[in-house]
């Protein structure tokens, strides 16, 4: 990321991307009133924090569309093992922090938020991760800790009509000791916005689980509203309580009560570090008012080095305004024909844009005078500065030489870095300090690196860098032909150092690296053609070049090709384009290239900027598809090894009509650039970029089919890597920026595969499945039946392949067919792709079955479950089918029946639950159905670790013989009040009993087979209230667990999943399919809300608690089609997220089982050594305490019990009488 250090914002994309506590736990409110359009106030960073995100803005436009947060990003490394803060005042002053501007809406055109102006630490990025459309990120290095720094952001619209209905938001900061402003940017916003809906701050941890401290201070909160300053003067922080991480805030009042200092972590023992007291107790709001001003200080506006000119036709102003005064807001200049500004004005030229300084204004006057008057950001004025011009120097004159169209242009590589300290300075003790890194630092520089490539180019075309994103450089050589006499602006934005001539004379320079602030100077040329060269480089920072001009009839623009010329004396390649257009679109072009004694080597075809074809040799035909409207094309003709030559444009006008029997939907930017052919009803080509649904509304079960006849980027053609093509079902197709609602997607991506709509939680924004897809399957198929998606791929038409099956809940009616995206950006070719064999038909195929691959060495297991206890992990438990329980007091060297004088039915167990805190305290699950069907069995309690048993009077029943012997548990205690106790029966439903099981209250779920119980251990909402999950499975797919029919028989037909979010008072129905059945449920400790169950398919993924959910494929190291029963968690020391281990029944590979210590969608192979145990039944952790370090696990085979201490790497078998 440019001007942030890499391994930072990967780690910031990392954490977007993974399930996590929410946000909202470490947020702080600020009492800012809707309506605002100014809100600024000071923060300081006492330290700067590991992984520590400090957000002092998150907003919403009112009236509402637009969404951003931004604030300042610093990862310095922590020490000891206990991860404290470095506060070591060498590594501390010698950090800089990055910084984060994003943005999220459109308006109903689907135009996205764009950057208007950047700032020289600032740059812009389009489309990036989380679904925001723009930003700017950066790294600052005037900002320090333990220093304030003003924080100021506004909101305004456009003088004038405003007809593009749009606004703008910039945000500045100050360095309140210096007394210097900084421009941080400006966004123009697709809406018109005229205030901001509140503000909030939050600080958050994007890397390291809160392990470590991080702080700010905050003082001199101010809002303007309706033109009145009111103050900013309170922050509430709200301790939730019940969350799996918890949040340690410490706040003080520092400075006699005008500073609000706030530490947090997530470990107590990291709080206070600098400040005093105690942390604020969970489960309240607290809210701190400090003293300040009723109104805030601001700086005066100030103007200097004001400059005017005239050349009796046109008048030319510049400005300076000192960093020091308060930022520009507006301007107008009124231009007089007289000294005393008497009357009317001839002209009056006015902007509203804080970063301009030069202004062009026509006035046909001899002598003319201006007024000028300067409104800041806070709407202070000047007063009117009245200043005459002067005559302005003769213009510079044109030179006269045979020319030709393009620029030469010269392209350097610089292959070798060195470690040079820019932006942070010289600390032989800090990592960030030591491991900074360029290629250049300067112009000066260039010629060290080497020349790879030079030629003639139509305009400043930095593309010619092809994949090459650093350590590069230009120089271009030519002539700028003037159209008229007059005064010229020339306007740069540019990363990193350029020295721009003209006419020998240095026109514009900036060197060293920065960000693409705007830069202007004005020039008097005359008609004809002036000398130009510039030299440009990018060191590491995000590339960009614009140049632009105004001038006499001119409004500012990129300076044409056609402008751009260089003296001609060589003999060169001569190209030759023919192009022919049809009214449906399609487009004929040749292009022959005369060689004129050079050794050609390739062609490349572009339209208007982006290439098209390309080909090999002296000619190249190409026919096909291009974007409508009217446009250019152009030829890059490559030759003696490293030489270039553009042709001249020449404008064509390509046709567009809409597709018939089928809607299109625009989900992008309504003006983008493309095209649509349809040559038959069924079949489709698409160039250009944007995204577009071209679908039918269909109702109830379907089958949509279409077939991939090509796709670019495949062959590594230089398209947008994220572009696709493929099939889609979405709520709303007709609508844009995720207006479309929940959908269901199978694409080929340019770049990434065959992909499918997420199965993750996609922070980063991408909309595609971590599951890839057979690379040679250009047949695809999507199938509805009710909620439950599966995508198919073929590679003939004929015989379908299993790709991966979703539960989504969608409207029965819903709109499906194919989508063609590419984004407008990272590419130097459009997007093309052809589909054919599209249909869409209200059935689905009963031949498309996946394959599942039946359980086996099942039926005569007689060790059925293990259990850990929650407080001892000394203390272990083996259920079995006839043999009652085995109990370990020694972490499994010794083994006794534990089973008191029970006999017969009560010693087939179908499940066993120790109490959290008194391992001696356990509930045995047992029974069966004789011969007769006539269930014998019961649930039974013991307080003394298994020697006497008591039967409880609940009428349930529980099959421990027939396939639920191997199912997940269905007995549970309350984690946080084991006096509550959960059991789910085999067919008379789900019961609970508040008082350790001598009353029961009956739940329901009658006629549904219970197969597992789970509540979560790690989680309580802020009522303290535990989320419990209750899974089932229909008698018709028990029998996949290779243990025959079941014994009882129920007559539910579908697989559910109950959820109860209040301790299990009540339950609610979150799903229910009959496409697979459920075995097991599991929670995680990074989020209520993620769910992993072990199902007659496989693993099956929910970031909803069950309502939508996922089945892995077999592209992920977990094996997939295969019955789960096996899935085991476990704190693993600080790790966020518990880690997790899951198996198949049967493994594909002996020995396999997988690996999680995320969010539960990311897994890797963990492979036995020794022992291949051909088949998982059950993992468990073997130490549940919240000290455990996750590495020993209880893993019971089909073959046996095994127990591995390195995380599954080896696994010894461990003897079980």
């Amino acid at each position: 990321m440019a001007g942030l250090p890499a391994r930072l914002f990967t780690a910031i994309l990392l954490a977007l991307a993974l399930p996590a506590v929410s946000s909202k736990a470490t947020w702080y409110g600020e009492n800012v009133e809707p309506g605002a359009d100014i809100m600024m106030m000071d923060l300081r960073w006492p330290w700067w924090a590991e992984s520590t995100y400090s957000a002092n803005w998150n907003i919403a436009s009112l009236p509402p569309g637009i969404t951003a947060y931004g604030g300042f990003a610093g990862s310095v490394a922590t020490i000891g093992k206990d991860h404290r803060p470095n506060l070591a005042a060498d590594v501390q002053d010698s950090f800089r922090p990055g910084s984060v501007w994003s943005f999220w809406g459109s308006n109903a055109d689907g135009e996205p938020v764009r950057v208007e102006a950047a700032s020289q630490h600032t740059y812009a990025y389009q489309y990036i991760g989380e679904g925001a459309s723009g930003a700017l990120f950066g790294t600052w290095p005037v900002i320090k800790r333990n220093r304030w720094y003003t924080m100021m952001m506004r909101v305004w619209r456009p003088l004038g009509d405003n007809k593009n209905k749009i606004s703008y938001m910039g945000r500045w900061v100050k360095d309140v000791q210096e007394g210097r402003w900084y421009l941080y940017g400006i966004m123009r916003l697709p809406v018109e916005a005229e205030a901001f809906a509140g503000n909030a701050g939050f600080l958050e941890d994007f890397g390291n689980e809160c392990r470590s401290a991080r702080s700010i201070h905050r003082r001199l909160g101010y809002y303007r509203k309706d033109n009145q300053w009111r103050k900013s003067d309170t922050v509430t922080i709200d301790v939730q309580k019940g969350l799996t991480l918890k949040n340690h805030w410490v706040v003080n009042k520092l400075d006699d009560g005008q500073t609000l200092a706030m530490e947090l972590s997530s470990n107590p023992a990291m709080v206070p570090q600098l400040l005093k007291g105690e942390a604020l107790a969970e489960g309240s709001k607290y809210s701190f008012t400090i003293k300040q001003p009723e109104r805030p200080a601001l700086d005066v506006p100030e103007i200097k080095n004001i400059d005017v000119q005239t050349n009796g036709k046109q008048v030319m102003v510049s400005w300076t305004i000192p960093d020091t005064a308060a930022p520009q807001y507006e301007f107008q200049i009124e231009v007089f024909d007289n000294p005393e500004c008497r009357g009317n004005p001839v002209t009056v030229h006015q902007e509203r844009m804080p970063v301009t300084r030069h202004a062009i204004i026509d006035a046909n006057v001899e002598s003319p005078t201006i007024r000028f008057s300067l409104t800041d950001i806070f709407d202070q004025t000047i007063d009117p500065i009245i200043m005459s011009a002067h005559p302005a120097s003769l213009p510079s004159p044109a030179v006269d030489s045979p020319t030709a169209p393009g620029l030469k242009y010269e392209l350097w590589h610089k292959d070798d870095d060195r470690q040079a300290n820019v932006i942070y300075p010289v600390c032989e003790a800090a990592e960030h300090s030591r491991n900074e890194r360029h290629y250049w630092l300067s112009l000066d520089e260039l010629e060290s690196g080497r020349l790879v490539q030079q030629g003639i180019c139509n305009g400043f075309d930095i593309e010619l860098r092809g994949e090459r994103r650093e350590g590069y450089a230009f120089r271009f050589r030519g002539l700028l032909q003037v159209p008229k006499t007059g005064f010229y602006l020339l306007c740069m934005k540019g990363t990193d150092g350029y020295r721009i001539k003209i006419d020998a004379t240095d026109a514009i320079v900036w060197d060293g690296l920065h960000g693409p602030e705007n830069k202007v100077t004005g020039l008097h040329l005359a008609k004809g053609d002036h000398p130009m060269s510039i030299d440009y480089f990018v060191d590491r920072n995000k590339p960009f070049f614009q140049l632009e001009w105004e001038g006499p009839g001119i409004p500012r623009q990129e300076i044409p090709s056609s402008a751009l010329l260089h003296t001609a004396n060589d003999q060169i390649p001569e190209v030759e384009i023919v192009v022919n257009t049809d009214s449906k679109g399609g487009v004929k072009a040749d292009v022959n290239v005369n060689a004129n004694g050079h050794q050609l080597e390739r062609i490349l075809f572009y339209f208007d900027k982006m290439q098209i074809s390309s080909s090999d040799g002296s000619q190249l035909s190409y026919q096909g598809v291009l974007p409508g409207g009217k446009h250019h094309v152009w030829a890059r003709i490559f030759f003696d090894e490293n030489h270039t030559i553009d042709s001249e444009s020449i404008p064509i006008s390509v046709a567009m009509k809409a597709p018939t029997g089928w809607d299109l939907g625009i989900a992008g930017e309504s003006d983008a650039t493309y095209n649509l052919l349809q040559q038959s009803p069924d079949t489709f080509s698409f160039v250009g970029e944007g995204e577009y649904v071209v679908s039918r509304a269909i109702t109830g079960d379907f089958t949509l089919t279409c077939k991939l006849d090509h796709v670019a980027g495949l062959q590594g053609e230089p398209v947008n890597g994220s572009s696709w093509v493929g099939l889609t079902v979405r709520e709303h197709p007709e609508k844009n920026n995720y207006g479309w609602g929940r959908e269901f997607g199978l694409m080929q991506v340019a770049r990434n595969g065959l992909r499918t709509t997420p199965e993750h939680g996609d922070g980063a924004g991408t909309r595609q499945s971590y599951q890839r897809l057979p690379d040679d399957h250009p047949w695809l198929r999507i199938t509805r039946k009710q909620h439950v998606w599966t995508a198919w791929t073929s590679p003939d038409g004929e015989n379908w392949t299993f790709g991966v099956r979703h539960f989504k809940q969608l409207p029965p009616t819903v709109g499906a067919g194919i989508v063609f995206r590419a984004l407008p950006q990272d590419a130097q070719m459009y997007f093309r792709a052809a589909v054919s064999n599209l249909s869409l038909t209200q059935d689905v195929g009963s031949e498309l079955t996946p394959d599942i691959v039946l359980a086996h060495g099942t039926d005569k297991v007689q060790l059925s479950g293990i259990a850990v206890a929650p407080s001892d992990p000394q203390v272990v438990v083996v259920r079995t089918v006839n043999r009652g329980l085995l109990r370990s007091q020694d972490g499994g060297e010794s083994w006794q029946p534990a089973n008191g004088r029970l006999h017969g039915a009560a010693n087939a167990v179908r499940s066993v639950a120790i109490h959290p805190t008194n391992p001696d305290i356990m509930l045995r699950a047992a029974g069966n159905a004789d011969p007769n069907g006539i269930y014998q069995g019961g649930l039974f309690r013991t307080s003394d670790g298994g020697k006497s048993w008591k039967q409880l009077s609940l009428e349930c029943d529980f099959d421990a013989v027939g396939p639920s012997a191997i199912c997940g548990a269905v007995l549970a205690f309350l984690p946080m009040n084991p006096d509550t106790i959960l059991v789910g029966c085999e067919t008379r439903g789900l019961f609970r009993s508040d008082d350790a099981g001598a009353n029961w209250v009956n739940l329901g779920l009658q006629g549904q087979r219970i197969t597992a119980i789970h509540a979560n251990p790690y989680f309580q909402n802020q009522f303290g209230q535990t989320v419990i999950e209750v899974v089932t499975c229909p008698d018709r797919f028990m029998s996949l667990l290779g243990r025959g029919r079941p014994t009882m028989t129920t007559p539910e037909q579908s697989s559910m999943v109950h959820v109860s979010h209040d301790n299990g008072q009540t339950f609610r129905q979150i799903s229910s399919r009959s496409d697979l059945g459920y075995y097991n449920t599991m929670s995680l400790r990074c989020n209520p809300h993620v769910w992993l169950y072990g199902t007659s398919h496989g693993l099956l993924y929910s970031l909803s608690q069950g309502t939508d959910s996922f089945l892995y494929s077999t592209s992920l190291e977990v094996d997939s089609l295969r019955p789960f029963t096996a899935l085991g968690h476990s704190i693993a020391g600080s790790q966020l997220c518990s880690r997790k281990f899951v198996a198949a029944l049967n493994p594909k590979k002996a020995g396999h089982i997988s690996r999680c210590d995320l969010g539960g969608d990311v897994w890797a192979w963990a492979s036995s050594e020794k022992q291949a145990f051909a088949g998982v039944i059950a993992i468990t952790s073997a130490d549940l305490t919240p000290s455990s370090p996750g590495n020993s696990w209880w893993i019971l085979g089909t073959d046996g019990l095994y127990r591995s201490d390195n995380n599954g790497r080896t696994a010894q078998k461990t003897a079980v009488p």
